[in-house]
């Protein structure tokens, strides 16, 4: 169903799922209207009940399969959840160069004072003058 936006003018359409839901909505709560909410300025437009059932001819039937195809799926999600999976294989054994203390002291991280200068061999980096005056 395609709309018009009563305050900015931008067309907008409403899907199939989005309107079965509406209208199931509506005869739920009792409702008379429908706020569809524009993309563009986020401002509600009122879509009475008569409007939607004119876009949407045999809803009440399409909500109906809709609902068996729900109970349908989620029954069958609680069957694969109460198969017992297969038995997972056990995770690969570590390597001997990962538990040797050589590896473990090049894996470790740098220590929380130490940073980086970005310098080469150890030189550090020279310091940037906070004057501002040019040095020759």
């Amino acid at each position: 169903m395609n709309l018009r936006c009563s305050y900015c003018q931008t067309m907008f359409a409403l899907g199939r799922e989005t309107m079965l839901t509406a209208l199931e909505q509506m005869e739920a709560e009792g409702l008379h209207h429908y706020d569809a909410h524009c993309p563009k300025c986020r401002r509600a437009n009122s879509l009475s009940r008569d409007r939607l059932e004119q876009a949407y001819p045999g809803w009440r039937e399409a909500l109906k399969e809709m609902q068996k195809q729900a109970a349908k799926a989620e029954k069958k999600s609680v069957e694969t959840e109460a198969k017992p999976s297969p038995a997972k294989a056990k995770a690969p054994a570590k390597s001997k160069a990962a538990t040797t203390p050589a590896a473990a002291a090049k894996a470790r991280p740098a220590p929380k004072g130490a940073k980086s200068t970005g310098s080469k061999a150890g030189i550090p980096a020279k310091k940037k003058s906070t004057t501002g005056a040019k040095t020759k």
